[in-house]
């Protein structure tokens, strides 16, 4: 009986102190875990700063697109564009295309309301730049608004001379 008392004691106290090493800053589970978090930001790359121009459900633009602005002369003339169903449009929002740029997607007209579209996240990898978005529907069976709509979302960011711009649906 004292025989197995000691075993269990033995087996009890190997546990505690393999736990607690692998608790403790520079221990194996602590190392495991700072090479799993290296590896996730080699991979993300570098998170980019963005905010919303506009977002909305109504604009000129009826198909899918995905642009990238970099200039004042193609801002007001795409923003001319975006606003063509607006009788009264408001003048485009400032953006200083010395420093920033605008990215926008746009879903495309859908037949009701329910979808929407929405950059949620961007980021530098090599010479390219990450757009992440995420797009939604109704589920099925869901009252929604009956009239045409065109989902979109605009975001300033910090202008990047000719790089390449790549957009990817978020998980």
């Amino acid at each position: 009986m004292r025989s197995d008392f000691r075993i269990f004691v033995s087996c009890w106290f190997g546990l505690v102190l393999h736990i607690s090493a692998c608790n403790v800053p520079g221990g194996p589970q602590m190392a495991y875990s700072a090479a799993i978090a290296q590896e996730k930001m080699s991979e993300l790359g570098t998170r980019l700063s963005t905010a919303t121009v506009e977002k909305g459900y109504r604009s000129g633009v009826r198909d899918p697109l995905q642009v990238v602005i970099r200039s004042q002369g193609e801002w007001n003339a795409f923003w001319k564009r975006h606003s063509v169903t607006n009788p009264n449009p408001a003048p485009a929002p400032n953006v200083d295309f010395d420093r920033e740029m605008v990215v926008g997607i746009f879903l495309g007209e859908k037949s009701a309301g329910g979808y929407e579209i929405e950059i949620v996240r961007a980021e530098q990898r090599d010479s390219s730049l990450y757009f992440y978005y995420r797009e939604k529907s109704p589920p099925p069976g869901a009252m929604v608004t009956q009239a045409l709509t065109q989902p979109f979302h605009l975001v300033r960011v910090a202008k990047y001379d000719n790089p390449q711009i790549i957009f990817r649906r978020d998980s």
